[in-house]
Parts: C-alpha cells; sequence; structure tokens
C-alpha cells in the first residue's frame, strides 16, 4: 500500500527553495544596482572638482607665465571671469555650452579671479618687495540639467612684486603704486 499524501511534498520544497534562491537573485541585483549608482556618483562629483581645480591651476599658471594677466586683475579691482576648454585652453568671459573640457563634451570649467590686497612679504626686512594677493574661485559642472554635480573651490594665490607696484611685460614697467 502506498502512502498518497506525500506526493506533491517533493514540489512544494523544490518550489520554496526556488522561491528563496529567486529573491536572493533579486536583491543581488538591487544591490549591484545601488553600488554602481554610487561609483557613478563618485565618479562625478570627482570630475567637477577636478575641473573647478583645473579651472584655478589654469588661471594661476597664466599669471606665473604672463604678467598681463596680473595686470588686469590689479588694474581691473573687480572679478574677471575665464573659461578652460580643451579647443581654446584659457579664454576670457564665461564658458558657453560648447566650451568643454573633457573629451565626452559634458564639463565645463570656469574660474573667477580677483585681486585681494598687496601686503608687505613675509620674512624679509627690505620693504622693496609686496606680496599681491588674489583669489581664484573655481567652478567645474556638468552641461546636463539631469546631472546636478557641480564643485565650487576658492584659492588664495600670490604673486611677489615690487612695493611701488611695477610689473614688467614684454613693453616695460607698468605702474600700481595706487
Amino acid at each position: 500500500m502506498t502512502d498518497n499524501n506525500q506526493q506533491g511534498a517533493a514540489l512544494l520544497v523544490a518550489l520554496i527553495i526556488l522561491l528563496m534562491v529567486t529573491l536572493m537573485g533579486v536583491s543581488a541585483i538591487k544591490s549591484g544596482l545601488f553600488h554602481e549608482r554610487m561609483a557613478f556618483n563618485a565618479q562625478a562629483e570627482e570630475l567637477s572638482f577636478h575641473a573647478a581645480e583645473t579651472a584655478i591651476g589654469g588661471v594661476v599658471a597664466e599669471a606665473r607665465g604672463n604678467s598681463a594677466l596680473v595686470n588686469d586683475l590689479v588694474d581691473s579691482g573687480a572679478d574677471t571671469i575665464h573659461c578652460i576648454s580643451k579647443a581654446n585652453g584659457l579664454a576670457d568671459d564665461a564658458c558657453s555650452n560648447s566650451d568643454t573640457i573633457d573629451e565626452r563634451g559634458s564639463i565645463l570649467s570656469q574660474a573667477t579671479s580677483r585681486f585681494v590686497t598687496k601686503k608687505p612679504l613675509l620674512a624679509s626686512d627690505v620693504e622693496y618687495f609686496k606680496d599681491y594677493v588674489f583669489e581664484s574661485e573655481g567652478n567645474g559642472r556638468f552641461i546636463a540639467a539631469s546631472m546636478p554635480f557641480d564643485s565650487t573651490n576658492l584659492q588664495e594665490w600670490r604673486k611677489v612684486g615690487p612695493s611701488s607696484g611695477q610689473f614688467s611685460d614684454e613693453n616695460g614697467l607698468i605702474d600700481y603704486s595706487n
């Protein structure tokens, strides 16, 4: 005589195990997608941060190699905007959506610089040289509105010059004694 009460038990156990494996698989997929999103967000934040730093670095590098930029900042006394792009390098004025810095054409890099003050040069008993203090605020952001990642960094930088305020350029000395 056979026991008919246990004929569906194996099927029920197999279905329960299959359900548990399916739930574990769905959970693993959700976890993977969450981690992928986190990695993408971290990468996007890093890219916008580096774009802001690139803008500041571009202005400082230009100021070290070209006294005209320093002269313009000291002369104007106002904020000066520069855009860094892959095609044009450092350019005056704000960035347009075509002035991207990356290969994909998705990130803008812009800096706003200003002359702050002229200070005595520290650790020097000579009053002939002064520390000219400037600030640059770099901004890196994505063009797409769906990418809300935006980094802004503020850095102070200096250039040493004569206390009379004269920076030389290719045309001679320019006086900034005011």
